[in-house]
């Protein structure tokens, strides 16, 4: 292979955020159509300052597997980097989320889920200088950025050019690292497209959990849970309520048909958002709540 100009990482990446939580209870909505240029070069620049590493046109491009004079880095602890990190530091903008073993979750700004994969720190050889590699689940390259030299970071510059740009606005905790109490933090009313979440505090660790879901206009579920809080969660086990409501007519009545009395479920903080882990039927796996 050909020797590459000293070039920066990586990778003409290039991503469509759009909005549409909104979706049928059975049926996720379509997703906003996302491409990403899985292409990285062999030599890294060395040179980076404290806001972006320093770019340059790329000379040659190969694709992930045939990335060569890098070697994968021996930890397993990418401690510094992680975190909930959001663009430009909006915290209603879309957002990633890294945890301490190295994977990571993207979300659009809607709070839909755009990618799983995970995190290699790579090391180039010849100008011994570290890079970021960011690989889906299927192996596939989806970002990178460099190593600014920083232990613990609050920025991160991706690909050509430095863009977008994330600023870690949380740790680990999410809100709960701010010094809010459960009641604080969790309690309020949250929401995703259709579908609105309202959490109420009941004291003594109690909470009360009531999610409503269209479906149409004429029809909605309806998710009842009793609550406890336990370390850094909120967990119903065993006595959530699933409730069909649907209405004949703007007239009458609506009809209430309990689909089953013995759901569980668990609600967390990500970031300033609330993730709904439903135990039962799974239908909130790739969303995430806005207060």
């Amino acid at each position: 292979m050909r020797r590459l100009s000293l070039a920066v990482l990586l990778l003409s990446f290039m991503t469509t955020v759009a909005a549409g939580c909104g979706r049928d209870i059975k049926e996720q909505s379509a997703k906003p159509e996302t491409t990403t240029a899985a292409t990285t070069v062999t030599e890294i620049t060395a040179e980076t300052t404290t806001t972006a590493a320093t770019t340059a046109d790329m000379t040659e491009s190969t694709t992930a597997s045939q990335t060569t004079s890098s070697e994968v880095d021996s930890t397993e602890d990418y401690t510094g980097i992680s975190g909930f990190w959001y663009i430009d530091g909006d915290p209603g903008a879309a957002s990633m989320h890294i945890t301490k073993d190295g994977r990571f979750t993207s979300y659009y700004t809607d709070g839909v889920l755009e990618n799983r994969g995970y995190v290699r720190r790579m090391l180039d050889t010849e100008l011994n200088n570290f890079i970021y590699l960011m690989y889906l689940d299927d192996g596939e390259l989806y970002q990178a950025f460099a190593d600014d030299g920083e232990e613990y970071k609050s920025d991160i510059y991706i690909g050509n050019g430095g863009t977008p740009h994330y600023v870690k606005l949380y740790g680990e905790g999410g809100l709960g690292d701010d010094g809010r109490a459960p009641e604080e933090a969790f309690e309020g009313t949250w929401g995703c497209g259709r579908a609105t979440l309202r959490i109420e505090y009941k004291g003594e660790g109690i909470f009360h959990a009531l999610i409503t879901w269209s479906s149409s206009a004429a029809s909605y579920a309806e998710w009842d849970y009793p609550l406890i809080f336990v370390e850094d969660r909120l967990i119903c086990d065993g006595n959530g309520i699933k409730t069909g409501v649907e209405y004949e007519n703007a007239e009458s009545e609506p009809k209430r048909t309990v689909e089953y009395t013995d759901g569980s479920a668990e609600f967390t903080l990500e970031g300033n958002r609330l993730f709904w882990n439903d135990l039962k039927e799974h239908c909130a796996d790739d969303m995430l709540f806005r207060k």
